[in-house]
């Protein structure tokens, strides 16, 4: 395959960095939660990290108009090394917050510059397979982070170098590839209302993965930390995106025959029941259970984005997927900002139980809106659905989002 030899060094880059990112998934609210601080605090740090990518998202597309792809990755990928880094030192709950926003800058123009990158370089006919191997590549990454430990103790320095050293390796990709940057983008308006009247479904279930999707990811590790102790934390957090990648090609064949809302209501439904089951018999519940269900939790919540911005596609005017999919992200990020501050509130109030409570209640009305929306308007005619292509919800670009216009 002619395209993914092409981007096959941006891969390698985004999966490094991944897995650096799993590693730190299961490992700040573990060290936050060392430090003495409540889950609301640490939900703030987590929509602190969400509010600095959206600001990087937004400002993505002039930074790589004036500098180019491989000065905005490598200079963004230093600061994010120094911010975790400084994560080790960081006290009081500003300064995790300031780290963690300004890594979400970093993070949202890191992504940008790759996937940005990646959709010039990619034909229209191979853009799914190569999205495919992408996704697996990034999210087996991301499930593989969190045994870097190397069973340091969570306290130490080791494991954040551990987790900045893998930052500022994927530089390397990105610097020695020979294939040459694409030329300077154009951007568009996001255009919300807009995209909410042409689909309002795309829109809701974008906003509700960002919403749960962000909090749950944060503060669930912290129960497994609980109730198995921290070594098991890792098996834990890591069967989410195992779980997500069992079913998110199944998951995204099956939107290509049937209304893709249904879908997205199917998923919904599947991650509220499992969370449902976690809330109820939280403190009965085995280890390898436990994992179980948070497993099928993610394979049930952690893949409907990507079937969300497939049906925006459907609906949207040819010359504005790119806006449209631009637009479905930020409502993501701005998801990504409330979820984890509702969350942090939820379990101060009802402790560890209620990260899954919250999980189950928001799913299940997550489901009802998709239902509702299919009645309220009816299935775009399978002449005019496209093919499924995975969208990973940590794009800022991959669907020519930093270009504004399809490219072959």
């Amino acid at each position: 395959m002619t395209s993914l030899r092409n981007v096959a060094s941006l891969i390698a880059a985004v999966t490094i960095l991944q897995a650096g990112q799993g590693l730190l998934g299961f490992l700040l609210p573990l060290a936050f939660a060392l430090d003495q601080h409540t889950p609301a605090e640490l939900g703030l740090v987590a929509a602190a990290y969400s509010a600095g990518f959206m600001l990087g998202a937004i400002g993505a597309t002039a930074m790589l108009a004036r500098v180019g792809h491989i000065r905005v990755f490598a200079a963004s990928a230093a600061i994010l090394s120094v911010c975790t880094l400084s994560l080790h030192g960081a006290g009081e709950t500003w300064s995790w917050a300031l780290a963690r926003a300004l890594a979400g800058v970093a993070v949202a123009l890191m992504f940008a510059a790759v996937e940005s990158w990646m959709s010039a370089s990619v034909g229209r006919s191979e853009r799914g397979s190569v999205m495919g191997v992408y996704l697996v590549a990034t999210r087996a990454a991301l499930a593989l982070g969190p045994f870097l430990l190397f069973g340091l103790p969570i306290g130490a320095a080791e494991p954040w170098m551990i987790a900045a050293g893998l930052a500022t390796i994927a530089i390397a990709p990105v610097c020695f590839t020979s294939a040459a940057q694409p030329p300077a983008p154009k951007a568009q308006p996001l255009a919300l209302r807009a995209q909410f009247n042409t689909a309002p479904a795309a829109v809701i279930a974008a906003f509700g993965a960002g919403f749960v999707n962000s909090g749950m990811l944060t503060l669930a590790p912290l129960y497994a930390a609980e109730r198995f102790g921290a070594a098991a934390a890792a098996t834990f957090y890591s069967a989410a995106w195992l779980g997500s990648l069992a079913l998110q090609w199944p998951a995204g064949r099956l939107s290509d025959s049937i209304d893709r809302r249904v879908v997205i209501a199917m998923l919904t439904g599947l991650s509220a029941v499992a969370a449902l089951a976690l809330a109820l018999f939280r403190d009965a519940t085995a280890l390898w259970a436990a994992a179980l269900l948070y497993g099928i939790w993610g394979a049930g919540s952690l893949c409907y984005y990507g079937i969300a911005v497939a049906h925006m596609a459907d609906r949207a005017e040819t010359g504005r997927i790119a806006q449209a999919t631009s637009g479905l992200l930020f409502v993501w990020a701005a998801g990504s900002v409330l979820g984890p501050l509702t969350l942090g509130a939820v379990v101060d109030l009802l402790g560890g139980r209620g990260v899954f409570w919250f999980a189950a209640v928001s799913a299940l009305a997550l489901t009802g809106m998709m239902f509702w929306r299919g009645a309220a308007r009816p299935e775009t005619p399978p002449t005019e659905k496209g093919p499924y292509a995975p969208k990973p919800e940590t794009s800022v670009a991959a669907a020519e989002i930093a270009y504004g216009e399809e490219r072959d």
